[in-house]
This record gives structure tokens, C-alpha cells and sequence, in this order.
């Protein structure tokens, strides 16, 4: 049966499982790494709804719910469903996000395999996409699952594309458009694949009327109909569309706290914002070609202007040089294109959060550079076999040094402790990561010290009131009342929007017995964030302390209805209704 495979077909299959074991051996240690104490407690260990598993009622909420400003119900589905079959054993979830990431890698192949024809150069592309250490930030990092798995429909949805575009009919198009659907539902950034679609339409596809073609790319480019500009885009008016909607969910999607620095960060701080993203696409090149200095997050630096000028001249030169030699080496526009125009979704021109550049998000930006040096350098050294085998011995030795700096990135994933105190070895002033760790070293009861990291975080930056509320939470465990209320009140002017200040401020006045007081300070918090399950506890014993029992039990029953395992309120619930029946009978 194998003899009457073809030879290209063998060495499909060859690459593919080089890349399956390749990419296995290399993220093989996470099944035993942690959560980290960085968004995975609020997408798994904290959240009652990812516990309770795949329902009907967690079916509704992940369709509904935009937590974290994102509109992505298939990751939340995801996350249920490995709860299910893993519980808090964080190896499992890990590994999910690894296998996704081998699929990725797989297809990446056969994209390129089936756009091209050339085997080894597909089969490079995807290998650096496997074990670039830049890469090891969505796959390691459980959060990160919509990374991973909204690359997975965005290489399906090219390869259906592929197949449509051999076939021109409805049938066909129609997965193109339920997978990229798909794609959105896992993470927005998959916006700018209609483009990207354009561009392969020029190569390697060759739909335009623009000559392509070269004795390289002659035999391999599929044979495909000429169609018109206006033609190639009006196809993709269903796709446009979809990107649309997306776009409005996230752009307008209720805000947490991150709403009124956006608004004012608008205003004030454009040019900054401008000069960023210049400074950005730039840095993001140096961690691809010296991927020593990787770590998270990359909170905003004051750059030299020098930095900027240098920066734009470079990115400048080589979109001139991209233009120019369009016909002559097309896959030249088509890989840089590929690179600047998917990261403009997360490059800073809208910038919600604290970091200003992340690994992941190069996740698939890096493959359009891929691209261009596995194409670039097959046509420039494959004139003389001398040239041909140096390719082939560097290609090797890159992706063995690409392996190693991998694996050694890859231990800093273990735990919080050894990811942070990563960061704060090349970014001693990181007050984010501060904040981090001693977020960490108070869940470990080991409170001075976690007081310690709160302090640094404010000395570097007086305005994270994550760190005020974090430090009140200690300040109250270890009876230094007063200044716990200070604490929360500071952090309550810096954000207004915190919930959990408001909380706690009513939960010293609940011990103070100032009742009226705790329960304007509890409806507060429920006002910010609607999910409070502490907060509705705390607003439920407060008005059956006052009396109010049936309006008390409501609170409990709310707090249920968000997580119908809550002890708490299950415990308030029941000693308010016999309170209730103990005041009936007499």
C-alpha cells in the first residue's frame, strides 16, 4: 500500500511527523508546570462558571458573556470542557494548548504545501513557527488558549479557501466562512484575514492580472482563472462583514476599568501611542532574530527619539524594497504585508491594558517573515549546489539553536514565581510584576513579604490600585484595620470601577456594625461588577443582620444563581430561612 504512495506524498508524510515529534519533545515538560497567578485564575481556577462544566446554562454565558472585554465563547467552551476532564490539574489544560499548537503547526504545512508545492520549504516554515521561543508565550501560558485555538481556524480557514478557490461554488465557500466565524469566536484579532486572503490571491495563488510568476514559482503555483480587483474583493464582502461585527463587539462590549484610561489616553497621548507602534513593529523584528530578551508583560517605555527615527527608516526601507521587487520576488510584499497587517489589531493604535508589545501577539504575524526567508533564501542560494547544501546545514543549525533557546524560555512557564522573577531580571522596574508576586506570596500566607512586593509596585508607580486593594486585603489579615481602610479608599480613587474596594470598605463596616454603611459600600460593588458572588454574601447578611430577612435571602439566591456551589451562600441561605421560620412561629 506505501509503495504506491508518491515520492512528494512520502515526504508530506516524513515532514509531518518530524514536526509532530519535533514539537511534542519540546513542550513534553509542561504537563507538569502550574497556573500562573497572571489571568488564569479568572479564566479557570476562580471562575464558577468554567467549573461547572459544559451545560446548558454555561452554554448561555459563554455566548453572552464579553468578561475581559472579549466576545470569545469557544474559548470558554474550551475551558469547561477541560475542567470537566481535568478538574485544577493545570498539566491537563497545558496540554491542550500544546496539541492545538501541533495541529497549528501541521496545517501551517499543508497551507503552504498546498498553496506551493515546495515541501521543504513549507515544511521550514512550519518548523519555525514550531520552536521559535517568541511562540512559547501562547502555548505555555493557559490563558492564552484563544491564541492558539483562533489560529487553528485561521489556518483552516485559508486552507478551505484553497479549495474554494480550485472550485468556485457556494458549497465550498461556506466553510471558508464558518471557520473564519469560528475563528472570531475564539479572538478578535482574526479581523485582518480577509486581507491576508487578497494577498495569497496575488501569490501564490496568482488570481491577479499582475505576472507573478518566475522559473522558481512556475511549476508550482496552482493553476488558477485571472479575475479583476473589484471581483477578488466582492467575493469577500461575507468575510468583511463578519470582521465588521467583530470589530463593533469589542470596540463597543461594556468596559471595565480600562474604559476611562483608553478615553484619556486618547487625548493625551497619541503621539506617544504613534511613536509605540512605530517603535513596536521594530522590536518585534530584533525578538525574531535575537529572541534573548523575552519575558511578560512589556509594560510602556519612554523612547528615545533617535530610537523612533531609526525604527520608522528601517520599516520605511524595507516596505520601499517590498514594492519594488513585487513581480520579481512576490513573496517578498506578500510575507511583510502578511507581518505588518495582521499585528495592526494588537499593536498599540488602540491599546487596552498595561503592556504596549507581547510575544503572543506575533503568534501568527511572524509566519509572513518565515515566509520570506525560507523563499528568499531557497531562490537566492539554489543557483549552485554548494549554496544549496550551506542552506540546508543552516537551515538545521537554526532551528537547533531555535530548540535549545525554546526549551530554556519554556522553564521560566513552571510557575509564577519562576516567570516573574524572570521579568523582574530584565525589567527591574516592572511595578505590574510586583504586584504579581506578592499576589502570589499572599496566597502562600507569607504576608510581610507580599506587603514588601505591594510597596515596590506603588514606589514604581503610585497610580496601580490592583496593588492598593491587594495590600488592604493583607493589611486586614493582619488586624491593622485603619490603614486597610485608608488603602482601599486610595484605590478607590484611582479607579473608581474597582468592585473589590468597594467591598472591602463595607466589609469593615459590616465588623463595625455600621450596617446601613456596609450595604451602600456592597450595592457599589455590585454595581461595578455584576458577578460579586462576595459581595452579594455580604449584602445578604448585612440586611437579614438588619432585619430585612427575605430581602437578605434574595442576595443568596443571586449569588447561587452565578455559582450554585458557593458555601458560603448556601450556608447564609439556610441559616436566614430558619431565622425566617424561627420568626414566623413565634
Amino acid at each position: 500500500m506505501f509503495d504506491k504512495i508518491s515520492l512528494s506524498q512520502k515526504y508530506s508524510l516524513l515532514a509531518v511527523l518530524m514536526l509532530i515529534i519535533l514539537t511534542l519533545v519540546i513542550y513534553w515538560p509542561v504537563q507538569n508546570y502550574e497556573f500562573i497567578n497572571f489571568d488564569d485564575s479568572m479564566y479557570i481556577t476562580q471562575n464558577s462558571h468554567v467549573q461547572a462544566g459544559i451545560t446548558l446554562d454555561g452554554f448561555r454565558w459563554a455566548f453572552s458573556t464579553q468578561y475581559f472585554d472579549l466576545w470569545n465563547p469557544l474559548v470558554w467552551l474550551s475551558f469547561m470542557l477541560d475542567f470537566q476532564l481535568f478538574r485544577f490539574n493545570a498539566g491537563g489544560y497545558h496540554w491542550t494548548n500544546v496539541i492545538i499548537h501541533v495541529f497549528n503547526t501541521v496545517l501551517l504545512f499543508f497551507l503552504f504545501r498546498n498553496l506551493t508545492g515546495a515541501i521543504w520549504r513549507s515544511a521550514f516554515v512550519a518548523a519555525l513557527f514550531a520552536v521559535h521561543p517568541v511562540n512559547v508565550e501562547s502555548v505555555a501560558w493557559i490563558a492564552e488558549r484563544k491564541n492558539v485555538l483562533s489560529t487553528f481556524f485561521w489556518l483552516l480557514t485559508m486552507l478551505f479557501y484553497i479549495r474554494y478557490v480550485k472550485q468556485p461554488n457556494w458549497k465550498h465557500y461556506l466553510p471558508v466562512f464558518i471557520s473564519f466565524a469560528l475563528g472570531l469566536m475564539s479572538k478578535p484579532m482574526l479581523v485582518t484575514l480577509p486581507f491576508l486572503l487578497l494577498l495569497i490571491d496575488y501569490w501564490p495563488l496568482d488570481r491577479t492580472f499582475i505576472n507573478t510568476r518566475n522559473k522558481i514559482d512556475a511549476r508550482l503555483i496552482l493553476k488558477t482563472g485571472k479575475e479583476k480587483l473589484s471581483f477578488l474583493i466582492g467575493e469577500k464582502i461575507p468575510l468583511f462583514i463578519l470582521s465588521a461585527i467583530s470589530i463593533w463587539i469589542t470596540v463597543y462590549s461594556p468596559r471595565s476599568a480600562s474604559l476611562p484610561q483608553f478615553e484619556k489616553t486618547i487625548d493625551s497621548f497619541f503621539i506617544q501611542r504613534i511613536n509605540n507602534v512605530i517603535f513596536s513593529y521594530a522590536m518585534y523584528l530584533k525578538k525574531l532574530f535575537w529572541p534573548t530578551d523575552l519575558y511578560i508583560p512589556y509594560l510602556y517605555l519612554h523612547i528615545p527619539i533617535w530610537q523612533i527615527f531609526l525604527s520608522a527608516a528601517f520599516l520605511i526601507m524595507i516596505t520601499i524594497l517590498a514594492c519594488k521587487y513585487f513581480k520579481k520576488y512576490p513573496y517578498l510584499p506578500v510575507g511583510w504585508f502578511w507581518y505588518l497587517g495582521t499585528l495592526v489589531p494588537v499593536i498599540g493604535f488602540i491599546q487596552i491594558g498595561e503592556q504596549t508589545m507581547a510575544d503572543r501577539y506575533a503568534y501568527v504575524p511572524f509566519i509572513g517573515i518565515f515566509v520570506i526567508i525560507a523563499w528568499g533564501a531557497e531562490q537566492i542560494l539554489s543557483r549552485k549546489i554548494i549554496l544549496k547544501k550551506i542552506f540546508i546545514f543552516s537551515s538545521v543549525l537554526i532551528l537547533i539553536l531555535l530548540t535549545a533557546a525554546t526549551c530554556n524560555q519554556l522553564k521560566l512557564w513552571t510557575n509564577t514565581f519562576t516567570l516573574f522573577e524572570n521579568t523582574l531580571k530584565k525589567d527591574p522596574n516592572n511595578y505590574l510584576v510586583y504586584a504579581l508576586i506578592g499576589q502570589e506570596l499572599a496566597k502562600n500566607d507569607e504576608n510581610e513579604k507580599a506587603l514588601y512586593y505591594y510597596d515596590m509596585a506603588l514606589k514604581l508607580n503610585p497610580r496601580v490600585y490592583a496593588a492598593y486593594n491587594n495590600k488592604g486585603v493583607i493589611l486586614l489579615k493582619m488586624g491593622r484595620r485603619y490603614e486597610a481602610l485608608e488603602v482601599f479608599k486610595k484605590a478607590m480613587q484611582l479607579d473608581n470601577l474597582s468592585a473589590a474596594a468597594y467591598y472591602h470598605i463595607g466589609l469593615l463596616y459590616f465588623e463595625d456594625n455600621n450596617l446601613d454603611e456596609s450595604i451602600a459600600y456592597s450595592l457599589k460593588a455590585i454595581e461595578k461588577e455584576s458577578e460579586y458572588i462576595e459581595a452579594y454574601n455580604l449584602l445578604g447578611v448585612a440586611l437579614v443582620e438588619k432585619g430585612k430577612i427575605e430581602e437578605g435571602m434574595k442576595y443568596f439566591e443571586k449569588a447561587l444563581r452565578i455559582n450554585p456551589n458557593n458555601a458560603n451562600a448556601q450556608k447564609n441561605l439556610k441559616i436566614a430561612r430558619e431565622r425566617k421560620n424561627s420568626k414566623a412561629d413565634k
